[in-house]
């Protein structure tokens, strides 16, 4: 009799353990694949907080690697109110993010939230099929940015080419295969609960069935934060968004805020001064009526960007912007047809 209750115990015993072993690897498994998002509260990963409103610069990886030069950047940015750095995480083809974890560390400790910029495909993809060995490359740098304690992840040039592709691919399948890297990435970097972020070419959310293989609708479904490319200079379609730098940007955010449901809008802006002249505005003013309508689209943030990262003049700027951030005059325009592609 005591040996029965003894192997009825038992077996009971090793059922309580299973079903809270079960239940245990649920909730991880649900929590673990739980998307940041504009709807709900979910700036807070295992711990570490996402800036609410992202006030960025880009850095080298030059900038990136030299601590004495990081440390330089660091002070100069925290002393203007910037809270984010995207830093270049790779150097040619090699597969292995070139920035140390101790200064990864140094951001996280001085209070900048650091994201590693992968660039997927140099001036976007021209060949089809893609090159498996592309890919893995790709995703081998982005895991070592995460090991080394990137909070985020940002893949630059996730696009096809401009111009002809050698190869024919379809439009359809444009889309399906920037979005599935993108899952894919997604998918493979989730166990180091970081964010991952797409930028975008600033026309995309002006337009639909774009050749590159980018759309706001897809992208929000696979990425938790897209970057628009909102560069003034760039819109050379048109002279009016090329001459107003509020306008174009505001355009740019507030459109792409109202495609994506569950991704957060940071938006890339101007801090080099590529036809500014045409707005006939200052570098200063050019830079404030930027971060003001950033501001106004109500989207999650902006990062500046100057491939020479001389940020003397912007981050006078933001510093400047902060201290009174009335000195631009809110300018409420009406989104006219012919402005969207």
């Amino acid at each position: 009799m005591k040996k029965t209750f003894f192997v009825v115990g038992l077996a009971m015993m090793l059922i309580l353990i299973t079903t809270f072993f079960l239940l245990e690897r649920s909730i991880f498994s649900q929590s673990a694949k739980l998307p940041a998002s504009r709807t709900a509260d979910t700036h807070s990963i295992t711990g570490y907080t996402y800036p609410d409103f992202y006030r960025g610069i880009y850095l080298t990886v030059a900038s990136g690697r030299d601590a004495s030069k990081l440390r330089q950047f660091i002070e100069a940015a925290k002393a203007s109110g910037i809270n984010t750095l995207v830093i270049d995480a790779q150097i040619g083809a090699r597969d292995t993010c070139q920035v140390p974890a101790e200064n990864v560390a140094m951001c996280l400790e001085r209070g900048m939230h650091p994201i590693a910029r992968v660039v997927v495909f140099t001036d976007g993809l021209k060949h089809w099929p893609v090159n498996p060995s592309i890919i893995a490359n790709r995703l081998k740098v982005a895991e070592d940015a995460c090991r080394k304690g990137f909070k985020e992840i940002q893949f630059d040039y996730i696009r096809f080419t401009d111009y002809s592709v050698r190869g024919k691919v379809s439009l359809g399948e444009r889309y399906a295969f920037i979005e599935g890297f993108l899952a894919r990435a997604r998918e493979h970097l989730k166990q180091y609960n970081v964010r991952i972020a797409a930028d975008i070419f600033g026309r995309i959310p002006l337009n639909s069935n774009d050749p590159i293989g980018q759309r706001v609708e897809g992208l929000d479904k696979v990425v938790d934060v897209i970057c628009p490319m909102a560069y003034p200079s760039h819109y050379t379609w048109s002279k009016k968004l090329m001459a107003d730098p509020y306008y174009t940007v505001f355009l740019t955010s507030k459109k792409a805020r109202e495609r994506a449901k569950k991704a957060d809008i940071v938006t890339y802006i101007q801090a080099f001064q590529m036809k500014v002249g045409m707005s006939g505005l200052g570098f200063e003013k050019y830079i404030e009526a930027q971060i003001k309508a950033v501001h106004d689209a109500k989207v999650r943030g902006y990062i500046l960007w100057n491939a020479r990262n001389d940020y003397r003049v912007p981050l006078a700027t933001v510093r400047g912007y902060y201290s009174d951030p009335g000195r631009i005059s809110k300018i409420e325009r009406h989104v006219e047809d012919d402005d969207t592609l």
